[in-house]
């Protein structure tokens, strides 16, 4: 079996090393993948180059229609802050797709006008499409507005229901209509990595009759796992952490003024204002953060900055205790799995595809959405039964998330899909 792996990018956020990692996998398992993207980023040896080669006016055409949807995106105004996106056109070549010898294309993260809907029909190939968010059963946002309790995905987008909040062009009924016309009726199956999210794509008017099933996201263990204890307090140390006090530890500590900002920093923000006996916990913070962070929580911190090496990450993961995730939505956070793989307990909002890897005080503490005295007395929680809590999050990585299964699952799917499309 041949996979072809369709992917915005080979480097660089969430969605794009899902699909590397998926990639990677599956070469060791003995299939044949590769990831194709419009233009390669990285020396990864399995990444394909399938951008198309364009005229001077094309170049120039395409640039055109750049501007066109920034300047739609910018008259379109919503309370929703995630992520919207038009996806018009495709940078990809459909052509190079369907003369390969690929036996199934899976899509991943095609956003960025990596590949849009009326080109996805022209995919002669059997399809699997993975859902790192919830873009492919919406409009044009990557997930809805549950702030507002949208559900406007589970039916059709009309003038009537669009939230009163949202003001501009209505580019979320606009990009829902076109995906209806192309994909709707098109032969086409998905995978998510949650439950939560494969629950959005079955409740969706766009594909709720499409397979979807729910497979986790491949993880390396062998980067992301425990430390013992002296390499613990080794690395402590050598960043000028105590050994004793609760290391908590968390990304995107910025935009904390904004309450609806999808990273949650609002809420961590003021979970952390208002935590007793400070002085028994020290933070470290990777990812953007805001100079005024530490005087504002009054705790001591260490910024690591980005980190985009995988090794150096899980140090900073296991030499932690606790992880907290304040989002607002997720579907399987890599930051979540990352850490109950290096043995961490989790507080988080119960929410999304969290409770797949968080489950309620035994490996961590689901709090309810958006609650900031319950995230305050999820971390309080966490710290009275530390050890039992880590010792479970570990236990339940190596069941639940383990690489041999996990890819053997979608082994098993994608031939599935290709004898059904035989």
């Amino acid at each position: 079996m041949k996979v072809l792996i369709v992917s915005y990018s080979d480097k660089g956020g969430g969605a794009a090393a899902g699909a590397v990692r998926l990639c990677e996998a599956l070469n060791k398992a003995g299939v044949t993948a590769h990831i194709g993207v419009p233009y390669v980023n990285s020396d990864n040896p399995f990444v394909v180059a399938l951008g198309k080669k364009r005229t001077l006016l094309q170049r120039v055409l395409g640039r055109l229609g750049r501007e066109y949807e920034s300047f739609k995106l910018k008259r379109f105004n919503s309370t929703n802050t995630i992520l919207h996106s038009l996806n018009r056109f495709s940078l990809i070549d459909v052509d190079l797709i369907n003369s390969s010898d690929y036996d199934l294309v899976n899509l991943h993260w095609i956003c960025g006008n990596t590949l849009c809907a009326r080109d996805i029909a022209k995919i002669k190939k059997p399809i699997v499409w993975t859902m790192h968010d919830s873009w492919p059963a919406c409009g044009a946002e990557h997930h809805p507005n549950i702030l507002e309790g949208d559900e406007r995905y589970k039916s059709i987008y009309t003038r009537q229901n669009k939230p009163a909040s949202t003001n501009g062009p209505d580019i979320c009924r606009r990009v829902w209509k076109i995906k209806y016309k192309y994909l709707h009726d098109f032969p086409i199956s998905f995978s998510a990595p949650s439950n939560w999210e494969a629950e959005v794509l079955r409740n969706s008017s766009l594909f709720g009759d499409k397979e979807c099933r729910a497979i986790p996201n491949i993880i390396d263990s062998k980067v992301f796992k425990p430390l013992t204890y002296q390499e613990k307090f080794f690395f402590r140390s050598q960043y000028g952490l105590s050994e004793n006090k609760i290391t908590l530890c968390f990304g995107a500590a910025d935009d904390f003024t904004n309450r609806k900002s999808l990273k949650g920093a609002y809420h961590l923000i003021e979970a952390l204002k208002n935590l007793p006996n400070k002085e028994k916990y020290q933070l470290v913070v990777f990812g953007p953060s805001s100079n005024n962070f530490e005087k504002e929580v009054g705790i001591k911190t260490l910024f690591t900055g980005f980190q985009t090496n995988p090794a150096v990450l899980s140090k900073f993961y296991a030499m932690s205790d606790i992880f907290l995730c304040p989002s607002i939505i997720e579907n399987l956070p890599f930051t979540c799995l990352e850490s109950i793989c290096c043995g961490l307990a989790v507080v988080a909002f119960n929410q999304g595809g969290v409770p797949d890897i968080v489950e309620h005080k035994k490996n961590g503490y689901l709090a309810e959405c958006y609650n900031i005295e319950d995230f305050m007395h999820g971390i309080e929680y966490c710290m009275n039964d530390l050890s039992s809590l880590q010792s479970y999050a570990y236990s339940k990585s190596i069941r639940d998330f383990d690489n041999g299964n996990t890819v053997q699952k979608y082994i098993e799917y994608f031939e599935d899909v290709i004898r059904k499309h035989k």
